[in-house]
């Protein structure tokens, strides 16, 4: 899970975004382009996305319950922080 912090800069990043004089244009082209996307994909392909959704969520569940490391525990969390820290520097960029 998330913490409050990870929570806190995620939700600047929101905010930054819909306070942008463009982002209600870019939300409509992208909202138009994954529609586009979504009308030209076949069914066999919506199946196989969705399957293979279906076992990511299933190997995802079984790591988080089995045999993750405290090496690799601590990996992410690093890289959590790093990314974190990153995107706090963005958000400062942007509030400037």
């Amino acid at each position: 899970m998330w913490n409050s912090e990870q929570k806190n800069i995620w939700q600047d990043i929101k905010d930054t975004w819909n306070e942008q004089p463009q982002s209600e244009k870019i939300n409509i082209q992208v909202s138009q382009l994954i529609n586009e996307f979504k009308s030209k994909v076949s069914q066999f392909e919506k199946d196989s996305i969705n399957s293979d959704i279906a076992t990511l969520k299933l190997n995802w569940a079984k790591t988080k319950r089995n045999n993750v490391s405290q090496f690799e525990k601590d990996s992410i969390k690093k890289d959590l922080n790093i990314i974190s820290e990153f995107i706090k520097k963005v958000i400062n960029r942007f509030k400037r």
